[in-house]
């Protein structure tokens, strides 16, 4: 039979993860909706004030929600952050599929969420969805290039101690809206697999035929930003799990539970 210490060890575990996959779904959930659902109402028009709204709103929801989540779940709110700070050991690759899950289905709720406050809008922009207009290769290219600079500052400003962690979400935020005014016009300015999965599905279509561009971009963005940074950091001494010790605390439960048995 289970000792009752490994019970609560279990307990505790599953809690604090449960409320970091929802943090992780809240937050993509609020990039998704304010984000693509601007490109919906905007009516996408690849003008300037169009163009400069969408980024805005990208990169204004990026800063709040990893302002507001980050102490909780470290708030990547990206399939492709999630896969580069474990490829920078900054994060446990136990937990990268779940929190992928938790991304997909908070982008996907967003998108039907626009699907039943404005359908027929929504269905007229493709649900703000991402459609390369220059090629497949090109676009792949593209999206792994703006996703390893947005890679480089995740790390920078949440995993190395010589940075303020005031920068922690306002560095991406502004990265991530920089990157849209460059990409938009060519790729739809992705940098996030979730983000683009979610109004493909409700698309359709050539969003849909187009979807693995998404995918396959910036994960290996975030792949060849995650090994840079390493490469530059000048050693692990500077790093720390993002966010710090985030995990250590589970890992050192069992001690405390121990040492409070013998208390």
């Amino acid at each position: 039979m289970e000792e009752p210490s490994k019970r609560l060890e279990h307990h505790f575990m599953r809690l604090t993860m449960l409320r970091r996959y929802a943090a992780e779904a809240l937050g993509t959930y609020a990039y998704v909706f304010i984000g693509c659902g601007i490109r919906i109402v905007s009516a996408h028009t690849n003008s300037s004030a169009d163009l400069l709204l969408t980024a805005l709103a990208f990169g204004f929801t990026l800063f709040a929600m990893t302002f507001a989540l980050s102490h909780i779940s470290a708030a990547p709110i990206n399939p492709a952050m999630t896969f580069g700070l474990a490829i920078a050991r900054r994060f446990p690759w136990r937990y990268v599929v779940p929190y992928w899950i938790a991304q997909c289905t908070g982008a996907i709720a967003a998108s039907a969420t626009h699907d039943w406050l404005f359908s027929q809008q929504a269905r007229i922009n493709h649900f703000g969805a991402t459609i390369p207009i220059v090629s497949d290769i090109k676009a792949v290219v593209i999206e792994a290039m703006i996703t390893c600079f947005l890679m480089l500052v995740v790390l920078a400003s949440a995993t190395d101690r010589r940075v303020s962690r005031a920068l922690i979400g306002l560095a991406p935020g502004i990265t991530v809206t920089v990157c849209i005014f460059f990409a938009e016009p060519l790729t739809g300015g992705s940098l996030n697999s979730a983000r683009s999965l979610a109004p493909a599905l409700f698309a359709g279509g050539a969003a849909l035929n187009h979807i693995w561009i998404y995918w396959l971009g910036p994960l290996a963005g975030a792949a060849l930003g995650a090994l840079i940074y390493e490469s530059l950091r000048g050693g692990t001494i500077y790093a720390t799990e993002i966010p710090e010790d985030i995990f250590e605390g589970i890992k050192q439960l069992p001690a405390k539970l121990k040492q409070t048995k013998n208390e």
